[in-house]
Formats: C-alpha cells, sequence, structure tokens
C-alpha cells in the first residue's frame, strides 16, 4: 500500500512540474532552442577567426546540436522527466549566452572599417 502511495505522489510530483514549467519543456521549445544554438555555432565558425581547437569545439557543438534536434522528434524524447529537460532548457540558454559573449569578445577578421 505505502508503495501506490508513493508512485500516485511521485505522479502528482510530475504532473505539477509539467504544469509550472510549461512551455519551456515542450520538445518544439528545446528543438528551436537546439536548431537556434546549433546556428549560430556554425556561425561563429564561418566568421570568427579562432584556433583549431575551438573550431573543433563549435563544429561539435553545431554537430551536437543537430542531433539533440532529431531526438526532440523521437516519442523517447518525451517520456523523459520535467526536471531534466528543465535542466537541458536552462543549459542550453546559459551555452547561448556565452556563445554570444565570446563571440562579441573575438576580434574580427579585419578590423579596417569597410
Amino acid at each position: 500500500m505505502a508503495r501506490l502511495w508513493q508512485r500516485l505522489r511521485s505522479l502528482w510530483h510530475e504532473f505539477r512540474k509539467r504544469r509550472e514549467y510549461g512551455a519551456v519543456i515542450r520538445p518544439e521549445q528545446i528543438r528551436a532552442q537546439a536548431e537556434e544554438l546549433g546556428h549560430l555555432a556554425e556561425l561563429a565558425r564561418r566568421s570568427v577567426p579562432l584556433a583549431a581547437s575551438e573550431l573543433r569545439h563549435l563544429s561539435r557543438l553545431a554537430e551536437e546540436m543537430r542531433h539533440l534536434a532529431e531526438m526532440t522528434r523521437t516519442a523517447s524524447f518525451c517520456r523523459v522527466p520535467a526536471d531534466r529537460r528543465f535542466a537541458l532548457h536552462v543549459s542550453l540558454r546559459d551555452a547561448q549566452e556565452k556563445l554570444l559573449a565570446s563571440v562579441q569578445k573575438a576580434r574580427l577578421a579585419s578590423e579596417k572599417p569597410q
């Protein structure tokens, strides 16, 4: 009987978390974030002069974001708990902010005004 109550309690908490986080944990929203971050990484790789290791890192980031976008289209992604999807959302948002900050700090390919 205790297992039943524990299971009901966990289902109720999962339902409340999904309602609380709402739109940010939907697969479509996470897919859009991943595609945008991958696109930004690809643009940064092409437009900012970087070292070889940084170029590899941006290429790998773009590839991982493509893979994540594909994963959001599967049914198994919908079964991921709300907490983990919210953590993924926060991680993607932080990664995007860091990428934008690092690109803004990088020197332009040409420092002469056009």
